[in-house]
């Protein structure tokens, strides 16, 4: 595994400085702080690096349940975009940038890993075993929780790729055209096909 060590993470004396550098690109846009970054902005890269690992890891976890892998995938990126910054292109929107790549990194390792089998393709979703609940913001208030539990079942037998459009839509609030971007779907009206499968599959489980 790449040590967190090998990030220019900062240490115990220099934390609080670092901090009130990174702080400063709290109300900036995505495609400045980008800019920033491939330009040699160290505090940049730490405020990416700091702002996304965990959503990163997260994210990472449904498509293999072996940390190490997760970790190493994950290091490993940020020491690539790190390395190759200037040659990178410009983008408005960093959490999509970086699901993007961490999406490819993690299927490449699944599938060259010795501790998997992987018969499909990297377009495939591994997991993405999710639940909704009381709490989720996108659930209507007056559903029971006999309805919940039956909406939670019936999103376990919606296809992989159903299931991984879901995951983008609610819980990371993602547009049908970064959906379409991350999943390398040829158009919009595709996503807008497997939402539509699915959420009707869905609303049928409550009814």
């Amino acid at each position: 595994m790449i040590e967190k060590s090998s990030l220019p993470l900062g240490n115990d004396q220099n934390g609080y400085r670092e901090k009130e550098k990174t702080s400063s690109f709290v109300n900036m846009e995505d495609i400045e702080i980008w800019k920033q970054f491939k330009s040699g902005n160290e505090s940049a890269f730490i405020y990416i690096y700091k702002t996304n690992f965990k959503n990163l890891y997260n994210y990472s976890l449904q498509f293999s349940k072996d940390v190490n892998l997760v970790e190493d995938s994950i290091q490993d990126l940020f020491i690539d975009i790190r390395r190759t910054r200037k040659k990178l292109s410009d983008t408005t929107s960093i959490k999509l940038y970086l699901y993007k790549a961490i999406r490819r990194k993690v299927l490449q390792y699944v599938k060259h890993s010795r501790k998997y089998f992987w018969s499909g393709s990297l377009e495939e979703g591994n997991n993405f075993h999710f639940t909704f609940s009381y709490e989720h913001h996108l659930i209507a208030k007056q559903l029971t929780e006999e309805k919940i539990e039956r909406l939670n079942q019936a999103l376990e037998t919606l296809p992989k790729r159903q299931r991984e459009v879901i995951y983008y839509f609610f819980y990371e609030q993602m547009g049908y055209q970064e959906i379409k971007e991350i999943m390398n779907f040829t158009n919009v009206k595709s996503v807008r096909n497997k939402a539509y499968i699915a959420l009707k599959t869905l609303r049928k489980s409550c009814e």
